[in-house]
């Protein structure tokens, strides 16, 4: 249906993100597409979409030669591309915000139609939406079930999933999974990117691996081996995370009493010195509310928040930082990072907020000190725009514990990232809770079962369960859905 013929994009900043790519996308097939992070996947994906100009190369369309100009172009031809990070228009609902990209891809309804379709697909295909909530005050996962829904309403032919499940529960993943099924069942093209090996194992009928923008190797689902795929992506067959063992913990260094704000109901939880603990809850109910009561961006209309036992309830994010709080966000742009800065600006003015003038030596040091811990794909100079997702959480994280806080926060911070670099993170927050205390907010209870001490899980805005090592996996899940 698709090829992409010697494909090469580079970047204005010199950075080469494919050379000279060749893939089909057919009919009939999902096709997963698998490399480490900054290895040209959605450079490639954005490329098949519209949404980049491709340096070299060319695109053919049902054996016709096309040169897409925009995204509108391959939109109205039927292809969709569902982003890893999903962006919605603040401002609209979500009902609105559907009905404009249908608008624009040709295949308009009205509020009425809309609704009413909304309500059968979601039902049908188990992902939950609210039609009338604000783009603004979703999560991270509830955008993607918004766009996860977005082709199946235009009648799109060709879909390029990039990371849709990352902040989705087992339940929705599985869900997604059957989609893509019946979509190959109705002779459409999909393409699968994704950092999950059991999810290509279960739903992928053919495997392209990239490396440094390159594809070094193609498989076949009869040829599909998790070892060869890992040893094609890293060059060595990858590392597992150890499990964390237990210990002690000791004095109280975050806590929250019977707070309430927004969904948020009655929530009370401790994290000490020496441990990790989880939070673990389907996308949407109040882990975002959560964590932004925590960093200080929401206020709680009752309870308290204490920090190394202070009263922060009622101080903003600068005096939660001075006091020893780290934050590692599910967004990356725009709450962790600054589009438009440079990496070493970005560590900087989080190192130091109120500094206004600067030395760019200095910058430039602090930069480099931090990127020590956790090194990234590209330079202290490169835009931060210009990192893969990959690249931006190491950076989010490097920076982070680099100021050495006494509480980090961590909000999905593997998410999107290859095997390899979510081995190396989980690895070193585990190390950081030796001498601090992490709250881990995951959708990926997995993770949680391998890093934490403690999971307290969420439901409709409620702590409805605490649970200790070794975890009743099958429990919390129940207990996630109640």
């Amino acid at each position: 249906m698709l090829l992409l013929e010697r494909v090469t994009v580079v970047y204005p900043n010199g950075l080469k993100a494919n050379d000279e790519v060749t893939v089909e996308i057919r009919g009939g097939e999902i096709l997963a597409l698998l490399g480490e992070n900054g290895a040209g996947k959605t450079t490639l994906a954005k490329v098949a979409a519209g949404l980049l100009r491709p340096t070299a190369g060319s695109i053919f369309l049902d054996g016709e030669e096309v040169r897409f100009e925009s995204y509108l172009q391959a939109l109205r031809r039927g292809i969709y591309y569902v982003s890893q990070e999903p962006q919605l228009i603040e401002g609209l609902t979500v009902l609105e915000d559907v009905g404009l990209t249908l608008e624009l891809g040709g295949r308009g309804r009205s509020r009425g139609e809309l609704r009413r379709e909304l309500a059968r697909l979601s039902a049908k295909v188990g992902l939950r939406l609210e039609p009338e909530a604000l783009c603004e005050d979703l999560s991270a996962g509830e955008r993607q079930r918004v766009e996860a829904l977005k082709p199946f309403l235009l009648g799109s032919r060709i879909v390029i999933f990039d990371e849709p499940t990352t902040h989705m529960s087992p339940l929705e993943a599985r869900a997604l999974g059957e989609i893509m099924r019946e979509m190959r069942r109705e002779g459409k093209g999909i393409v699968f990117i994704t950092h999950k090996m059991k999810e290509v194992l279960e739903l992928a009928d053919r495997v392209v691996v990239m490396r440094r923008g390159r594809v070094v190797g193609e498989l076949e689902r009869s040829r599909i081996d998790e070892a060869r795929l890992l040893e094609m992506m890293f060059g060595e067959v990858g590392r597992a995370a150890k499990s964390k063992g237990m210990r002690e913990p000791g004095e109280v260094l975050l806590e929250l009493r019977d707070v309430s704000a927004a969904k948020l109901r009655r929530v009370s939880l401790r994290v000490s010195r020496g441990e990790v603990v989880g939070v673990a809850g389907v996308a949407g109910n109040g882990q975002r509310e959560l964590f932004e009561v925590i960093a200080g961006l929401r206020r709680a209309e009752k309870g308290k928040v204490l920090l190394g036992g202070s009263d922060v309830t009622s101080k903003g994010p600068g005096e939660r930082a001075r006091l020893g709080l780290s934050l590692v966000p599910e967004d990356r742009l725009g709450w962790a990072l600054v589009p438009g800065l440079d990496v070493a600006t970005n560590v900087y003015f989080a190192l130091n907020h109120k500094r206004f003038f600067l030395d760019w030596r200095e910058v430039r040091r602090a930069a480099e000190s931090a990127l020590s811990l956790v090194p990234i794909v590209g330079s202290p100079s490169s835009r931060v725009e210009s990192l893969s997702g990959g690249n931006m959480q190491r950076l989010v994280l490097a920076r982070e514990l680099f100021r050495e806080p006494k509480v980090l926060v961590a909000m999905n911070p593997t998410a999107g990232l290859d095997h390899a670099t979510t081995v190396t993170v989980r690895e070193m927050i585990v190390k950081y809770s030796e001498r601090g205390g992490v709250l881990l907010i995951s959708e990926d209870l997995d993770e949680l079962a391998e890093m934490a001490d403690r999971i307290y899980v969420m439901s409709r805005g409620s702590i409805v369960g605490e649970h200790a090592k070794p975890f009743d996996l099958e429990k919390i899940a129940e207990q996630m859905v109640s």
